[in-house]
């Protein structure tokens, strides 16, 4: 195949993509048993995505491998055609951030966290929120994102669809942004302080400007994500999760652009790639993937953020993912590891029972003793989330067989999430409903 693509290294890139080695279902079961351990990955995997898509991963012959590659490659090229830039160019200037939102659940949420960051941190980025068509039309809602410094933006073509995991048009966000450096942030997410800093953290600077942080599972040695991108199942990693993402366009000598080009196909294409990754998520680290191209990943993995049910016996439930910093500032107190940064509430907005008596759902964090992202004592572990009230997170040791992967010493430490990190934390609660925060039940 000929690639038609102006840019000499991304044609290079491409052509490696092509030609990545093909390997069957089978071929892969024996051959990635080692560096996947098997009784290890079918703990760690999404139970959902396994149960799921399990069969159909099966299914995926050579083929449709060829003609997924093959697709990725015919995106560009049109793109291209269109007049668009698939490396950067020099459109987009400065940092930002952006957000996604639209309904009346989002915008109410994505409210909140502005509010936070403007009037609590003073955060001066400018911001651009990106909806599907006709989306945000509340004049009242308009003229306070105006005056939290937010534009709001939509992206044409784009429709709506009826769909659980409705979120094909991050990576178009981030394109289609005015930036050149984007901090793109879910409107569940707040920040505990002021994150424009992370611009200037070293693991940005000198890992090709892309940063992501982990997700609670690892992507299974079944899953056809290796074989269609020709890498060896590689079992250092976690999946990501993109509550959270900061990324420049021009990072990478620009090719950064082009992976959210590829992350914005699977998007769309997400019939099919969503069953790989279980939504938007990974479709960035899948781009990245397939360009080989190198970007950095947290080095912290993560906790989770909740409180103790007294409706379940004082069971933990855990209702939001706590992302840590990827470098320490001096307001941090100087501790022997990266703090708290993020509060990506992701399961309190399905909770429909929360603690009694006004305590606050955001007061125990919940964390392996391990916490280092590519320990591989972390084969011994397990954070997933079970049906309660609603969804929760918690932690578990795994059995004796993955264990002796890695996981001997692994203990699971419970924190008083107003107490640790020097008290850094202890106002966090307050801000969150200061500023329109809800316990739960927006959907």
């Amino acid at each position: 195949m000929k690639i038609e693509i102006k840019s000499e290294e991304l044609k290079k890139r491409l052509y490696a993509l092509l030609s990545a080695p093909l390997w069957g279902f089978r071929e892969t079961v024996d051959a990635f048993a080692k560096a996947c351990p098997r009784e290890v990955a079918d703990e760690q995997v999404n139970p959902d995505q396994l149960v799921g898509n399990e069969e159909f991963w099966t299914t995926i012959v050579n083929p449709e491998l060829v003609k997924r590659r093959v697709g990725m490659v015919k995106y560009l090229e049109k793109l291209e055609e269109s007049g668009q830039a698939v490396v950067w160019d020099g459109k987009g200037k400065g940092r930002g951030i952006v957000m996604t939102g639209g309904n009346q659940d989002t915008t109410a949420r994505l409210l909140v966290t502005l509010r936070i960051l403007r009037k609590e941190y003073k955060t001066s980025l400018p911001v651009e929120i990106f909806s599907f068509p006709g989306e945000i039309q509340d004049e009242a809602l308009l003229k306070e994102l105006e005056e939290l410094n937010a534009v709001v933006k939509e992206l044409p073509g784009r429709t709506k669809l009826n769909i659980w995991k409705n979120f094909q048009i991050k990576a178009d966000a981030i394109v289609s942004s005015s930036f050149e450096e984007v901090l793109y942030l879910d409107s569940d997410n707040v920040p505990t302080r002021d994150p424009t800093y992370l611009f200037n953290a070293d693991i940005y600077k000198k890992n090709g400007k892309a940063v992501f942080w982990p997700d609670l599972n690892k992507d299974h040695p079944d899953n056809p994500i290796w074989r269609l991108l020709g890498k060896p199942c590689d079992y250092s990693q976690w999946e990501i999760e993109s509550g959270q993402i900061i990324i420049s366009k021009s990072g990478n000598d620009g090719l950064n652009l082009a992976a959210l080009h590829l992350a914005s196909h699977m998007q769309e294409q997400h019939e099919f790639y969503f069953r790989l990754s279980g939504g938007d998520k990974d479709t960035f680290r899948y781009a990245f993937w397939a360009l080989r191209l190198p970007f950095g990943v947290s080095p912290r993995y993560l906790s989770a953020l909740g409180f103790k049910s007294q409706y379940d016996n004082g069971r933990f439930c855990g209702i939001a993912m706590l992302q840590y910093d990827l470098i320490d500032p001096p307001e941090a107190q100087a501790t022997s590891h990266p703090t708290p940064l993020f509060v990506h509430g992701n399961l309190l907005k399905h909770m429909n029972l929360l603690p009694s008596g006004g305590g606050s759902p955001f007061s125990v964090i919940k964390r392996f003793s391990t916490d280092v992202a590519k320990s591989r004592e972390l084969d011994g572990a397990k954070m997933y989330v079970y049906n309660v009230h609603g969804m929760c997170i918690d932690l578990e040791l795994l059995g004796e067989a993955a264990v002796e992967k890695g996981g001997k010493g692994l203990k699971i430490v419970e924190e008083a999430f107003e107490e640790v990190y020097g008290g850094l934390l202890k106002r966090f609660s307050e801000i969150y409903y200061k500023h329109g925060g809800k316990g739960g039940g927006w959907r």
